[in-house]
Formats: C-alpha cells, structure tokens, sequence
C-alpha cells in the first residue's frame, strides 16, 4: 500500500495551499512573550491535563484551546508592552507555534504518574520528592534523545505529513495571514469560542447528562441489556451506543482531521466492538457474567475485588502458595477483550507496515547519516513530481538543523540517569531488563511512527511492553509497570517531539527552537505533574480505589495499568499461557499477523476495488476500544466531505 504518485500529488498542492512554503527567517521566536505566556499556560494545562486523567471520561487538553488563549495573550502583550526587548514587534506565527508546541507537551500527563499512583494506592509505597520529580523528567525526555535518528525517515519526506497537524497548521495559517479571508475566519472562530464557552457550562456543570443522552435508556429505564448497549454517559456503564453527545470534548475533532480511510477503518472496528462485548458477557465468555460487564478492577471467580497483597510476598514479589490458596483474578469481560483488539491490533500493524511500507522504509533507513541536515538524496531534490519533494522541507534549509550531539546528550543522560534509577530504587527491574525496555522503543517508533506519519494513527504500544516485560520477568508487577514506562511511554514521546519537528518544518519555526521548547516544556510539565499526582491522590484516595468512582472522580486509568502490571508481570504464566483462561489473549498476536495478508493479496488480483485502504491495525485496534461513545458522532464531517472535498485528500493507509 505504497502511496502513489496521484494522491500525493493531490496532497502535495493541499500542503501547498494550507501552509504557505514563504518565510521571513529574521522573525524572532525566543521573546520575553514566549516565555511569560508558555511558562503560563504551561503550568495551567500541566494541571489540567493532569487532572484528566482522574476524571470518569478520559480526555486530552485542547490543542486548539492553548492555540487561541495563547494568540489573544500575544496580540494583547504587543499591544500594551513597550517597544523593545520586551515587545521586538507584532505577535508572530512562529512565537506562536512555539508556544503551542511546549504547552502541549507539558499538558500530556506522564505515564510515570500511574506507577508513582499505583505504588502509593496499591502498594503503599509512596516515592520521594526526589526520585519522583527526576523519575518523571528523565522518562519523558529519553524519547527526545532518541528521535534524533528517525528524522530522516519521519520528518523530512513529504509523505511524512502528519494528518492531525493540517488542522492546527491551517488555524495558524488564518490567524497570522494578512486579508479579508483572515478577517472573516478570524470573526468565526471568535464566534465560536464564545459560543462554546457559554454552552460548555451546561453540559459540565448545569445540566450533566447533556454528555450522553440515549433515546433507549429513556424509553426503559429498567432494561438491563439496554443500559449495558446503548448506556455509557457514567464511568462503566456502558458501550454508549448511538447516545447523543452533546459535549465537544467528549465528541472532539478527531473526525475533522483524520483521513477518510483512517475513520472508516476506525468505524469497522467500532461496530465488531458493540457486537462482540455484548455477545461476551451475555453468553457467560471468561465467566464475564459473574463479574462487572465492564471495569478495569480484577476480580474473584464471585465478583467480589481482588485483593492482590494475599497472593504477594513482602517485597511484592509473587506467592505461589498465596496464590494457589487465594484463587485466580479475572477481568470483566469487556476489558479482556479490550486487552485482546490491542493484541490483534499491534501485531497487525506491524506486519501491515511491512507489506505495504517495507521497501520505502528500508530505503529510507539506508539513508540515515550522523548528520544534521539529513541525506545528500534530500538535499538534492528539487522536482515537484518527485514523491519525497517537500517544499517546506527546502525552505527550513535556512535554518541550522539541530546538531545529532545534542540528542545524543539528551539520551545519554537520561539512558544513565535510568540505570542509576533503576538500581538505587527497589524496582524489581533488573539492569539487563531495562536495556531491552529501550531497545524495544526503538524498534516500536520505527513502526509505529510510519502507521502516525501516514495514517494519524498513533497506535499504544503499552501492551506491547507489558506482554515481553511479563513473559521476560515473570512474578514482577512492579517491574513490569518500570519496563513498561521504558518501553513504551518513550515511543509516545519520540512520536511527539517527530509530530511538533513536521508543525515546525510547516509554519518555517527554528529546528533548535522547537527542540528547546519541548525540552521547557516537559521539564515544566513533569514538575506540575508529580505535584498534583500527589494532591489528587492524598485528597481522593478512597473515590480512586472504588471500582466506579463518582461523577467527577475516577481511578480508572490507575487501575487498569495495576490491573494489567499484575496479571501480565505476575501473572502472565498462570493466565495467559496456552490452555489457561485467556490463553486467546496470547494467540491474539499470532493471529495479528494473518489479518493483513488477505487484503494484500487481493489488492494484487484486483487493485481497483479498494482493498489497499483496509488497514487491519485500525480495525482490531479500535475493535477492542470500549469508548464507542467518543468515536460514532465522528460521521459530523460527512456533509463537510460531500460539499469541500479538498479538504480531506484521500491517502491510502
């Protein structure tokens, strides 16, 4: 499924027209603006994303929200301000997009936060200040470190164009370009903003149910089957099928920016989620009936909690004779085959990648070079028509390209800083375990930062790391949460510094600024993080240990990474091994590795049907995803679709 000359031409000329290839390099973007308002609204969404993550709904801090609080703050400081170091002239497009991009990373909570909750809730056993505070910096940036490589392969080729930033790079586009279309979109978004400012106090605090209205819940109430289908505006309710959301965050504007064939396949796999969870719990699958329809809590064969200190030694190592006296857990059944579409879903991915990528990739790969600017072969392309030409790839020529040291230093402090972790705190993990954890990310980046840069698809690789963590250090929960973190929170990062790189090569910002600024900004973020990490759990410690939490609190995501590190990292061999309870879980990967194969071959026999848009990543990904309520009322674009079909170029996935 290689992309073709035609639909990348076609996406070449949109790029064209949504981010002009012009640029002014004498623009200033380290001004006393950037860091008054970045420190900020750091620090503000820092808290806000960090409290997300407690909440019933889980929910990310609006990009577009930092984008336009961050231009109002700029237009008004160079309004006000004296000429002069502390206003160097109007409110610019780059200062701007730097802004965005480290108050973004700094909103993104970490997922050293869960352990460091897990360990306090479950485990009793709180981390210090120090160790805490260092731990969070050093896993977020060692991603940093390491995508330096991967330029050349996820960030210079203009196949490489990162769907979900044509959105944001268009809004930059409109607020900083001169003329009477600016003005008149200029005029909408404010519309907009106060519109959904005044209507956001009804569904969050006047009226809550606006979240999720379900025309079925309300005709019976009293319908269980009902309530498990169609219900879901609370935590576990339920799938939240056809329910009428009324709340943009929950609704979100994934189905603006994702490229068609990306939500079709997302739709697909939607659909086998509503029909298998049911048909799960119903017909009594892994004892699902016993247990909650849905919950991130791990249970006794009655559906009473699981009290996994019985099955754990002092230093939370597993008890085989605990365990064998105490019972196996189980998982609610949705949950189980949560864990089993993201088995199916990694493993497809990869080998879709290589079908339909691998030539491409490993070219490209060939072509990394311990350089700053990138391959000779980028460097000397110039014809429009060829498929890696980047306009705005030649333009960023005038800027110095982040040196290969820096990185490298970024990633042998933080690899180093690892180790000394790893060693002076009791983490189960032993140092050759860790050094797999890192190894493994590379190779997850190399994979999964393709399936990003083309489709917008981000695919979590946490199961990926918890499934090898577990299998290679078994009876080790805690060491499995560690190996994890490693593993797989430092792809995440990669991927965020590769996607902020491909914003910043768009709207012409400095390599090094934007390097910089997302170094500032995790470093801020972390800070903030651990701190309410700590608040949050001292002040909500019941509610978060409750299966179903409350309508404003929730410890849902703490649970389901300690119910995952305990059944994989202690687990894994009493649960997940052939002729166990989920032994489906474990054959899921093999059976990944199949799903692609039909679709391939078939687009050989008959290329004109479509069956190079089928991505079977996507669908078993999003097969397994519970959160159905959030994805259907993505289908609002379709008039959009009809009526400005420029808008969306269609590229195969």
């Amino acid at each position: 499924m290689c992309l073709t000359p035609s639909p990348s031409l076609t996406l070449h000329r949109w790029l064209r027209r949504l981010s002009l290839p012009d640029d002014d390099p004498t623009l200033p973007v380290f001004t006393f603006r950037y860091w008054f308002i970045m420190v900020l609204l750091s620090v503000f969404a820092g808290t806000l994303g960090q409290i997300y993550l407690f909440k019933p709904q889980t929910i990310a801090v609006s990009t577009l929200f930092i984008l336009l609080i961050s231009y109002f703050m700029g237009i008004f400081m160079a309004k006000v301000l004296p000429a002069g170091i502390l206003n160097p002239g109007p409110f610019n497009i780059k200062e701007h997009a730097l802004i965005v991009v480290s108050s973004s990373t700094a909103a993104g909570s970490a997922l050293a936060t869960n352990i460091l909750a897990v360990l306090n809730l479950y485990y009793d056993q709180p981390l210090g200040v120090f160790h805490g505070v260092t731990l969070v910096i050093a896993s977020q940036l060692v991603g940093y470190g390491i995508c330096g490589f991967f330029r050349n392969l996820l960030v210079y080729p203009r196949r490489a164009y990162y769907p979900s930033t044509l959105s944001s790079v268009a809004l930059f586009e409109s607020l900083h370009r001169k003329g009477e279309m600016t003005k008149n979109l200029q005029r909408f978004y404010w519309i907009t903003v106060v519109a959904i400012f005044i209507w956001e106090w009804f569904p969050q605090y006047i009226a809550p149910t606006l979240v999720g209205i379900s025309i079925f819940c309300l005709i019976d109430r009293k319908n269980d089957m009902f309530t498990k289908v169609f219900g879901g505006v609370n935590n576990n309710e339920g799938l939240g099928v056809f329910s009428i959301c009324f709340d943009w965050q929950y609704i979100s504007s994934q189905g603006l920016t994702m490229p068609w064939a990306t939500q079709i396949n997302s739709y697909v796999g939607l659909l086998g989620c509503c029909i298998i969870v049911p048909y799960i719990y119903y017909n009594n699958v892994w004892n699902a009936k016993n247990v909650p329809y849905m919950s991130q809590n791990l249970f006794l064969a009655n559906g009473t909690s699981y009290a996994q200190k019985k099955i754990l030694n002092s230093d939370f190592t597993l008890n085989e004779t605990k365990y064998a006296n105490y019972g196996q857990p189980y998982y609610a059944g949705a949950w189980a085959f949560n864990t089993m579409g993201y088995a199916l879903g990694i493993s497809a991915t990869v080998v879709h990648v290589c079908l339909w990528h691998g030539r491409e990739m490993w070219d490209m790969i060939k072509t990394i070079r311990f350089n700053n600017r990138g391959t000779d072969a980028h460097a000397k392309k110039i014809d429009p028509a060829d498929p890696d030409y980047d306009i705005h790839y030649h333009k960023m020529q005038a800027y110095d390209e982040v040196p290969l040291w820096w990185y490298i230093a970024l990633l042998v402090l933080c690899v180093g800083y690892s180790f000394y972790f790893v060693a002076a705190v009791p983490t189960q993990l032993p140092m050759w375990g860790l050094a797999v954890a890192f190894v493994l990310a590379v190779v997850l980046i190399l994979i999964t930062g393709f399936m990003y840069a083309v489709t917008g698809f981000r695919f979590p690789t946490t199961i990926v790391a918890q499934v090898i963590g577990g299998f290679m250090i078994p009876g080790r929960p805690i060491a499995n949460m560690y190996f994890t973190m490693f593993g797989a929170n430092t792809v995440t990062q990669s991927l965020a510094l590769l996607y902020d790189l491909r914003i910043g090569q768009y709207l012409k910002v400095p390599p090094k600024a934007v390097f910089i600024g997302q170094c500032v900004g995790c470093v801020i973020g972390a800070i903030v993080h651990y701190a309410m990490n700590e608040v949050i759990i001292s002040n909500q410690r019941v509610i978060l240990l409750d299966n179903n939490g409350d309508t404003q609190w929730s410890g849902q995501n703490i649970q389901s990474f300690n119910t995952k590190a305990l059944t994989w990292g202690a687990l894994g061999a009493q649960l997940f091994s052939p002729g166990k309870t989920y032994e489906w879980v474990t054959y899921s990967f093999g059976l990944g590795l199949v799903f692609p194969l039909p679709f391939y071959f078939l687009h050989k026999f008959f290329p004109k049907i479509g069956f190079n848009m089928i991505n079977t990543g996507i669908i078993c990904w999003y097969l397994g995803n519970l959160h159905c309520r959030n994805q259907l009322f993505n289908l609002c674009p379709y008039h959009s679709r009809i009526h400005v079909p420029i808008l969306f170029a269609q590229v195969p996935v």
